[in-house]
């Protein structure tokens, strides 16, 4: 099961992308933490830990766009495609 972790100081950043995910990808297991130690990520702009590889974006929208894009290329290599 894929994993998406985001980090509570970010949460002005990433709180509503957050919650999306959590209702739309049930299969995919989103959680948010007090800290992720990764604070200079999360000082300059939006970022996930999806299965420990940090993922960014310079908006949220961008995030949003790299994060499904990776649960989808997952899906194709899944896939065999």
């Amino acid at each position: 099961m894929t994993k998406i972790c985001f980090c509570k100081k970010n949460k002005d950043e990433t709180k509503k992308l957050y919650k999306f995910l959590q209702r739309t990808y049930k299969e995919v297991k989103v959680k948010r933490k007090d800290c992720l130690g990764k604070c200079k990520a999360c000082k300059k702009g939006p970022f996930a830990l999806i299965d420990g590889e940090m993922v960014k974006g310079n908006t949220v929208d961008e995030l949003f766009c790299e994060v499904t894009h990776r649960l989808t290329k997952e899906w194709w290599e899944f896939r065999g495609k």
